[in-house]
């Protein structure tokens, strides 16, 4: 009995070492297997590979017909990485309980995937795939991974099918971390590959585009790169930068950017290659290698023939636009002198005839005279002006005055025609109006002048307002309003261009350039103010100008003032010698009948060369004045000057000019005159100008 026992006993231990045996022969063969699925994995180029290689080694211990291997990023929604059938592809799977399972190191076998939600498939075809399934997963840094094995036999998977699919868990992570990397990797490298050739394309494009040439050099600027061996269809034969380039200083600043390494910007030449007709921009920068070695240069070649030829017509059409503005100046220049020449007679003797015994119609006749040459005068100023203006030559004469009584100067001068009108004119001045302020007062006095003279002229009858206001920020405004025919709003618009009205029927009812408030508005600009307009047709109109007038106290106005006060002029003169050069007889006489009338001695000549040698007679007394033409024959005004300082003669000598231009002053000025009286020379102001001598 006993010895039964023993052989029984040494039966089972025999059954159990075999048993052994088989597993560790089993367990060599899974070991085996999966190094070796692990080296197939590791060696993969594709994720196919991989997917391929995982299943072979599974395979071997675990059937099935089908296997595919599903992946995440968050929990929402699986997509197929890889499969072993394209129709799975098609199918979209939702985050479940079953995979939540499976991605904590659970493998999962259905019996019956039918009869679950996760595999309960509209399409026959589809769900005879899933007769028996075997469900396993991880979870990574990137996500989520799910493998599926697919049997079209039923009860094929079991709680072993568990047991070794754990055993092969290390396998299948690797293996989906390494599809997932593949596929994350090739999308990656799809996206840059389409980026590089966008990248590519589009520098094309711009190249063809902007018509560079691209280039890049060794140390020694021998070509490594050439984005085309052509320019403008001739081919670059020499592989060396500086061989087109024929000008040694260009050379040289290129070699001297190399030494600093630094680069080198729009270097323009002329290659001979071209036979000296195009012209190129030659730009560099230099590259580096990772240790900061210099490697050479790249760049950019431009053709810049379009922008030379540009260049050079610019050139030529402001050469041209500087003779035609020169002739223009001149041209006004001449104008100007010659109608205030024969202007200074009439004036003049208007100034004569006032102080005659004359009737009443005769003094109207007298005023109307006056009034009809003062009127061409403002027009000659108004087209000078303007002239300047185009021209940039126009600038103010700032100082300090009197800003009320500039405006009622200005004002002044309409009174006795509105009292002849149905007219009411006003002059409303606000109490915070600073009186003295820092200003051209001729130019001041020109804005008030154009546009009170605009509102009596388009008013027959009403009332003309002349506001005076302290705004915001400083500002002094200016406003005139009428109740005349006022502006259409299609006008509006054109009201401040040169030599343009309101319309053509204005312009023969009522006269005028046009200049008047175009000028206003550039007096305005000038002086950084603004202007505007507001006015209803048949109503009325208001123009608002409004000024930065910096105030100043009474006594800087009494400082700068240079005019001589009326006391003075009403005193009399002390008797002087003069001697006028003057070429024209009417002027000559117009002049020394004022000078006379004086109570002054003169003496005439027709130009300079006869003012020179009657200074130099030392027979006659010395003379105390000379009123010197500028425009004469033979010898003029300003050569005349010149030669008398360098005589060393030191008496006042004072410009008579029809000249209103500010260069021709300064001209006088630099040649030594002490002064000059712009013609027409009007009684008054010759004597202003005299006793401000006081001589």
């Amino acid at each position: 009995m006993k010895n039964h026992t023993e052989k029984e006993q040494l039966q089972e231990i025999r059954l159990e070492l075999k048993r052994s045996r088989a597993r560790e022969a089993h367990l060599q063969k899974e070991n085996r297997l999966i190094l070796n699925g692990l080296s197939i994995i590791s060696e993969a180029q594709t994720k196919e590979h991989i997917f391929n290689g995982l299943l072979t080694v599974i395979k071997e211990f675990i059937p099935f017909d089908n296997a595919l291997v599903l992946s995440s990023s968050d929990t929402k929604t699986f997509s197929v990485l890889a499969s072993t059938n394209p129709l799975f592809n098609e199918v979209t799977w939702q985050y479940n309980d079953l995979f939540y399972r499976a991605c904590n190191n659970e493998t999962i076998v259905l019996f019956k995937p039918s009869q679950t939600y996760q595999f309960s498939f509209d399409s026959t075809e589809l769900q005879s795939y899933f007769t028996s399934v075997a469900i396993s997963g991880i979870e990574s840094h990137s996500g989520y991974a799910v493998i599926i094995l697919m049997s079209s036999d039923f009860g094929v998977y079991s709680t072993s099918t568990k047991e070794t699919m754990q055993r092969f868990m290390p396998l299948v992570e690797r293996a989906i971390i390494d599809i997932d990397y593949k596929e994350r990797l090739n999308s990656l490298v799809a996206i840059k590959t389409k980026e590089l050739k966008l990248s590519k394309e589009r520098f094309q494009d711009f190249a063809e585009t902007v018509g560079d040439w691209f280039w890049e050099t060794d140390l020694q600027f021998n070509f490594t790169y050439l984005s085309d061996s052509k320019i403008n269809s001739v081919p670059i034969l020499s592989r060396n930068l500086f061989t087109l380039i024929n000008d040694d200083s260009l050379i040289s600043i290129i070699k001297s950017a190399r030494a600093n390494k630094i680069s080198f910007n729009e270097i323009e030449w002329c290659p001979d290659i071209f036979h000296n007709q195009i012209w190129f921009s030659l730009s560099g920068t230099p590259f580096f290698d990772e240790l900061g070695n210099l490697l050479g240069y790249r760049g950019t070649v431009k053709d810049i023939s379009v922008r030379k030829r540009r260049i050079r017509d610019i050139q030529q059409s402001k050469s041209e636009a500087e003779k035609a503005n020169k002739a223009k100046s001149q041209f006004l220049a001449m104008m100007s002198h010659e109608i205030r020449t024969p202007l200074n007679a009439i004036l003049g003797l208007v100034d004569i005839f006032h102080d005659s015994s004359l009737s009443k119609s005769q003094i109207e006749w007298l005023n109307q005279m006056e009034g009809s040459a003062q009127l061409l005068l403002t027009i000659i100023s108004d087209v000078l002006d303007i002239s300047r203006i185009e021209a940039g030559s126009f600038t103010l004469d700032e100082q300090p005055i009197d800003l009320l009584s500039t405006i009622n100067t200005a004002v002044d001068f309409f009174k006795d025609k509105v009292d002849k009108d149905l007219i009411t004119l006003t002059v409303t001045v606000s109490h915070n109006v600073p009186v003295y302020v820092y200003a051209d007062p001729t130019r001041i006095a020109q804005i008030i002048f154009n546009l009170v003279g605009n509102a009596v002229k388009f008013t027959k009858k009403g009332l003309i307002c002349i506001n005076i206001n302290q705004i915001d920020h400083g500002l002094t405004s200016i406003s005139v309003s009428d109740t005349g025919i006022g502006i259409g709003q299609n006008a509006l618009d054109q009201l401040f261009q040169p030599f343009v009205q309101a319309d053509s029927s204005i312009t023969r009812q009522y006269g005028g350039t046009g200049l008047g408030l175009s000028i206003i508005k550039h007096l305005t600009e000038l002086m950084d103010g603004t202007i505007k307009v507001e006015s209803i047709l048949n109503e009325g109109t208001e123009f608002i100008v409004a000024l930065p007038l910096k105030a100043i106290t009474q006594q800087q106005v009494i400082t700068a003032s240079k005019q001589p006060d009326l006391e003075r002029l009403n005193l009399a003169i002390n008797k002087i010698r003069v001697l006028v050069a003057e070429d024209n007889k009417a002027n000559q006489a117009i002049i020394k009948l004022m000078l006379e009338r004086q109570g002054h001695e003169v003496y005439i000549v027709s130009n300079g060369e006869e003012a020179i040698l009657e200074i130099k007679k030392e027979t006659l007394p010395s003379y105390d004045l000379i009123l010197m033409d500028v425009s004469m024959p033979i010898k003029d005004g300003i050569t005349a000057t010149k030669e008398l300082r360098e005589l060393g003669i030191r008496l006042p000598i004072i410009a008579i000019t029809a000249h209103a231009m500010n260069a021709e002053k300064k001209m006088c000025l630099d040649a030594g005159m002490d002064d000059f009286i712009s013609k027409p020379i009007r009684a008054i102001e010759l004597k202003k100008l005299l006793v401000s001598l006081d001589l």
